[in-house]
């Protein structure tokens, strides 16, 4: 009797395991929310004057660029002043000055990190979610995520990340001696950037 009932245990802990491991590839984050956990990127665009598109994977966009320096040294992006902000299809839904589990940024560092992005041009892709996200943009602590609550993979407009970025500071920016902001806003598209903290190799 006590044998069958240990084995039985064991046999429901193996499926157990076996289940998680079959859900996908995806890792958890101390700076996300609850829930979520961290999915690659997929960038799509030319690194080559006249070539053809090519696609470039990773945990983060930073890892991207790497990618992109090894295959074309000489690649630049675009400078962030010649994108008028006006042909970009926004879809935004609402915006959140207090997601959950997530702690303040410095604000100074996340204008960093919309600089970063804003001339991030091309095609952004992310796997099927929901409550995936990438690491769009992290340095001393302070980071932005792009989310997916989808249950089917998202394509966007890369420089769509720094509008919203940019939008959560000038709404959520805390404005006393801290200097510090956290938000989430939502798209129509049922996608979000996060902004906030993070200690995980940021």
């Amino acid at each position: 009797m006590k044998t069958s009932s240990i084995l039985a245990s064991a046999l429901f802990w193996a499926a157990t395991f076996a289940g998680a491991i079959g859900r996908g590839p995806f890792r958890t984050s101390a700076g996300l929310p609850s829930g979520y956990s961290l999915s690659n990127l997929t960038w799509t665009g030319n690194i080559t004057a006249n070539g053809p598109e090519m696609s470039f994977t990773g945990p983060s966009f930073q890892d991207i660029d790497a990618q992109i320096l090894k295959a074309n040294p000489d690649f630049m992006w675009p400078d962030s002043n010649s994108v008028d902000p006006a042909t970009l299809e926004k879809s935004e839904a609402h915006l959140t000055c207090d997601p959950n589990n997530i702690w303040y940024a410095q604000a100074f560092r996340i204008e960093e990190g919309i600089d970063y992005l804003s001339s991030r041009t091309g095609k952004c892709h992310m796997d099927a979610g929901p409550r995936v996200c990438t690491r769009i943009s992290c340095s001393y602590k302070s980071a932005i995520w792009w989310c997916n609550d989808n249950s089917e993979p998202i394509e966007e407009n890369c420089l769509l990340w720094s509008h919203y970025a940019e939008n959560i500071l000038d709404v959520c920016r805390s404005g006393d001696a801290a200097d510090r902001v956290r938000g989430q806003k939502f798209s129509s598209a049922n996608w979000n950037i996060l902004v906030g903290f993070d200690d995980d190799h940021c």
